[in-house]
């Protein structure tokens, strides 16, 4: 008994030894098992996202069309016209546009709820919200075809002008409010009649220019017992000077 044991222990070593260099691949993974787990992981991460370079194309496109927000267009109807929906989620509502030429413009770029269509939301001169179909070029094909008409952009140069020009108005204004009479400044006495005769006279003023600093300031009036009336004045931002024009408003200097 006690020889038999060390000798089986002796025999199992030397078959374990004798099988491991025959069989080298024994106690490894095998290969196709190895294969099928990496081709499981790729089928996993393939699930998370696109593709980099279609995510990289669809950022570039959806920049190009968010270029787009804040044009201001006409669309024509007789010339090819654009098609305009009432909602991205169903392209067979068409939204009715009433007029011969119509102006809009883009306020931004949506999605229909699948995400496979883009569209511009756009706001049309008579308060209607329309969707206009901003893939495959859509918009630049309907400007070639005449359907649309690209309405530039009004400078900052002209809003600038019409500030400046607006400020003069009141100036002009101001001056000819201010001016003195026999009894006291045009305003006051304006003022001081009314109070005599509660709620009348009422009046308003209005400037236009007429050329250089040169404006011409209109005084409309509403009287109690007389039919309305205009005063008028000439007013010289350059040097000041306000000259009253028609007779009625020469009488309130005497």
């Amino acid at each position: 008994m006690n020889v038999r044991l060390p000798m089986l222990i002796v025999f199992s070593i030397f078959l374990y030894f004798f099988f491991v260099q025959i069989h080298p691949c024994l106690g490894q993974p095998s290969p196709l098992l190895a294969k099928n787990e990496e081709g499981v992981h790729q089928k996993e991460d393939s699930r998370e996202g696109p593709p980099p370079d279609i995510e990289e194309y669809e950022k570039a496109k959806l920049a190009k069309m968010k270029r787009n927000i804040g044009r201001r267009f006409l669309t024509v109807k007789k010339i090819n016209p654009a098609e305009f929906y009432e909602s991205p989620d169903d392209s067979a509502r068409r939204l009715s546009i009433k007029r011969e030429k119509e102006g809009f413009v883009i306020l931004e770029v949506v999605q229909n709820p699948l995400g496979t269509m883009n569209f511009y939301q756009v706001k049309f001169d008579t308060g209607q919200i329309g969707y206009l179909n901003a893939d495959g070029n859509y918009l630049e094909i309907k400007m070639k075809e005449g359907g649309l008409i690209s309405i530039p952009r009004r400078t900052g140069a002209k809003k600038k002008s019409f500030g400046r020009s607006n400020t003069r108005a009141v100036e002009a204004i101001d001056l000819v409010k201010n001016h003195p009479t026999p009894a006291g400044s045009v305003e006051k006495r304006m003022t001081n009649e009314k109070g005599k005769s509660f709620p009348y006279p009422t009046w308003r003023y209005e400037a236009k220019e007429i050329g250089g600093k040169k404006f011409r300031v209109f005084q409309y009036v509403e009287e109690r017992s007389a039919l309305p009336f205009v005063r008028t004045w000439t007013v010289d931002l350059s040097t000041g000077k306000v000259m009253p024009e028609n007779r009625a408003a020469k009488e309130m200097y005497r």
